[in-house]
């Protein structure tokens, strides 16, 4: 999301001591390309982060599945690394794990140009600290972790103030958005219910009114439930990259949408509940508590659309809504992918902005690769090119 050198669309960028980045981007590729196996890999490694304390001394490591179409790589760890912006200091953190333990481990901070080791963890239970301060810290927090546990997370159970930023980075400011409806209701239909200022409301109101969904409003009925659905709600904590708070009340909420029509030259009002809706405005729907809360914060969200039945405009819509600065105030970063080629356009979109995730269909492997490492053609259609297969990552169909 460190954006080149290319002057195209500069209002759209984001610029943070003289580093300027991206606010969107878009993945495209084929059905089975891997698009989605990318999104899976970060929220896998982001709920091994938030999960990580939590975690017995003989639970495995359910998040990390190996590649199953290359032998020795179903005995080889997985490797993550993130490089990212906490609190304006840039970090990057990283960690090798196999289904059963921790081996490798992590995490440096660049308060200048030089990256300053914070820990390094290696052989599952050797650590290694640079300076005596970080050694004081940290060292003593080393016996209450794990093979299993991540020592970013144990660090910070125990209030460590060296990796307090990074991890809380992890906690609250990088989400991977569910595409099942149920884990979506399940994880934000409790926001509208606590939506005590009504701001929540007013927002919704202005997107599904600038989204033409044909909503005039809505509100919000909370029941109370047994207990089962409060095991429903802890289950789907374990699915969704954002924590699912349990709800002490034991409250059910019921959406319904309400539709201004007119028969006979008399107003008529219609009454839905959320699940008879589309299931593209059911999406959207569910999305905007998340949005809201990016826009306030400057999370970085990532929406897999290639199955959410979003409309090719409400995509774009989405994309004008990250890219614009009236509303995007705090920089929220929106990695959104699809197998669409409507936002394939260099009027929203800068080349930088478009990436293709491809299968090599000899090894089962994907490649992530930008449109920006191609060369550029004068007035090239973006759009046709891609579906004649000058950029690969399209299905290999007979004529």
């Amino acid at each position: 999301m460190a954006a080149p050198s290319d002057t195209s669309l500069p209002e759209i960028l984001t610029e943070i001591d003289g580093t300027r980045f991206l606010n969107t981007a878009v993945t495209f590729g084929a059905n089975g390309a891997g698009k989605s196996s990318l999104l899976s890999a970060i929220r896998a490694a982001v709920l091994l982060i938030r999960h990580s304390n939590t975690r017995q001394v003989s639970d495995p490591l359910l998040e990390i599945v190996s590649f199953r179409f290359d032998p020795e790589t179903v005995t080889e760890p997985s490797t993550f690394e993130f490089v990212f912006i906490a609190e304006g200091t840039k970090y990057v953190y990283g960690f090798s794990a196999t289904c059963k333990e921790i081996q490798h481990e992590y995490l440096y901070a660049y308060h200048s140009s030089k990256a300053s080791t914070i820990f390094e963890r290696s052989n599952i239970r050797d650590y290694r600290f640079t300076s005596s301060a970080l050694k004081k810290e940290l060292l003593p927090l080393v016996r209450f972790n794990s093979d299993n546990k991540l020592f970013l997370a144990t660090a910070a159970a125990w209030n460590s103030e060296a990796v307090k930023a990074p991890y809380l980075w992890f906690e609250q400011s990088i989400h991977v958005c569910p595409t099942d409806f149920e884990q979506l209701f399940l994880q934000n239909a409790p926001l509208f219910d606590q939506d005590e200022d009504q701001s929540l409301h007013k927002f919704a109101l202005q997107l599904l009114h600038e989204a033409d969904l044909d909503i005039d409003d809505f509100e919000i009925e909370v029941k109370e439930t047994d207990s089962s659905h409060m095991l429903q709600q802890s289950a789907a904590a374990l699915y969704t990259s954002v924590p699912v708070k349990s709800d002490r009340r034991n409250r059910k909420v019921r959406i319904e949408t309400i539709h201004s029509y007119e028969h006979n030259g008399q107003p008529v009002t219609c009454r839905l509940s959320l699940q008879e809706e589309s299931a593209g405005t059911q999406y959207l729907f569910l999305l905007i508590p998340i949005l809201k809360r990016a826009f306030e914060t400057g999370e970085t969200l990532f929406v897999d659309a290639s199955d959410s039945n979003l409309h090719p405009l409400l995509l774009h819509y989405l994309i004008f809504l990250f890219n614009g600065p009236d509303l995007n105030k705090a920089h929220a970063q929106l990695i959104l992918s699809t197998h669409g080629v409507s936002l394939l356009s260099m009027d929203s979109l800068r080349r930088d902005q478009i990436w293709f995730v491809e299968k090599d269909r000899k090894t089962g492997t994907s490649d992530l690769y930008s449109l920006d490492d191609f060369s550029s053609l004068k007035d090239e259609d973006i759009r046709k090119a891609y579906m004649i297969g000058r950029f690969g990552s399209i299905p290999d169909l007979p004529e």
